[in-house]
């Protein structure tokens, strides 16, 4: 199978390519951020890059391009840069996400599967999320991502294609990018440098955490049944509930380091609660997480 990855030189797609390694794979990215010194690592696994923008995905120079599946991560995902920058954001996310749904259809690809984001929920009354639950984002991230599903789905349906939206809840693993690392990465450098972990708010905020391993087997799930499916969305996470105080007494207790929990004030728009129901994704793809978070932890650490 022929398959482009688009943000495939990120922290999810450097992972997803050791998954899909028997597929004939292409990535684009603009490496804004990803370090170019992994295009030598990709062209040694036979992976083809384009170094370009998503945006320009519609230019004369891709018009001879078939892919049997697109797999949409490129993204903006930081929630600061979205409320600092919406329109960046927006372009990123919707326009970005229009243009490459456009070289779908322009260039007869059937299959499409996208990086959504727990974020479309905002704070929820009611945990845990299934697919039906309300969507009310609270912040231009999460309301970007909600366009963007809406957008797969109107293109779904006007030009029949397969498409698969997968809602990611709290995805960690190695490699994750500092800016736009998850709270268990921070923790990871804060006890690498032998310093207390800071929490912001009083730590019973709750999170679904899932391994970027268990992420991969997903989206591959997903491939596999990704026809006849037009514009479904999946809730993906562990189905388990963490608080932020239970993580930091699990990481300092893995670390077994003398490390103490400091508190700041909590950070404004930060969500309380967030769990996934995958009764849907065990249903529907046949996914079932296995790696617990102890085990994923201890292995970074």
């Amino acid at each position: 199978m022929k398959i482009l990855i688009t943000g495939g030189a990120g922290f999810i797609g450097s992972h997803l390519i050791d998954t899909l390694i028997e597929h004939e794979i292409t990535i684009i990215d603009n490496f804004s951020n990803s370090s170019t010194d992994k295009i030598s690592y990709f062209e040694k696994k036979n992976i083809k890059v384009i170094q370009d923008d998503i945006l320009n995905l519609e230019q004369i120079k891709y018009s001879s391009l078939f892919f049997d599946l697109v797999i949409h991560l490129a993204a903006q995902i930081n929630v600061d840069v979205s409320v600092k920058n919406p329109h960046f954001n927006h372009k990123i996310n919707v326009t970005g996400t229009k243009t490459v749904l456009n070289f779908c259809v322009k260039n007869n690809i059937k299959n499409f599967i996208a990086a959504s984001s727990a974020a479309i929920f905002g704070e929820p009354k009611k945990i845990p999320l299934t697919e039906e639950s309300p969507t009310n984002p609270i912040s231009p991230y999460g309301e970007s991502k909600l366009l963007m599903e809406e957008l797969i789905k109107q293109f779904s349906e006007k030009f029949h294609l397969n498409t698969i939206v997968l809602r990611f809840f709290n995805i960690y693993g190695e490699g994750q990018n500092d800016e736009y690392a998850g709270v268990i990465s921070k923790f990871i450098k804060q006890i690498k440098k032998n310093e207390d972990l800071i929490i912001f708010g009083d730590g019973n905020q709750t999170r679904d955490f899932l391994s970027v391993c268990d992420l991969t087997e997903a989206i591959h799930c997903a491939i596999q049944r990704i026809n006849g499916k037009h514009g479904l969305c999946i809730n993906i996470g562990s189905g388990l509930s963490t608080s932020i105080n239970e993580l930091a007494t699990l990481m300092i207790s893995l670390s077994k380091k003398p490390l103490k929990i400091k508190y700041k004030i909590k950070k404004q728009g930060d969500i309380q609660n967030s769990l996934a129901s995958i009764n849907y994704a065990q249903k529907v793809l046949n996914f079932n997480p296995k790696v617990s978070l102890k085990k994923g932890i201890d292995q970074l650490l």
